[in-house]
């Protein structure tokens, strides 16, 4: 194999890896499909973002739990 050869095989790893990175998790999709609800729940015009994503978050982590536990029973 040229230098080339693996040189463009690098690249195309290097670029395969950046967009799984991109990509939203099944957690990260949990927490956006929960943030409205915090925001209903806990009012937006409170402004901290952070609490609310840390709910939205503690919510997504429920559900995976969930999924996980009902995969496992399959």
């Amino acid at each position: 194999m040229s230098g080339e050869t693996k040189q463009r095989i690098s690249e195309l790893e290097a670029e395969i890896a950046r967009l799984k990175a991109a990509q939203p998790i099944l957690r990260d999709q949990f927490a956006m499909a929960a943030l409205p609800v915090v925001f209903e729940r806990y009012g937006a015009a409170q402004f901290d973002f952070q609490l609310q994503a840390t709910k939205a978050y503690a919510v997504a982590d429920e559900m995976m739990e969930v999924r996980t536990s009902r995969t496992q029973k399959v």
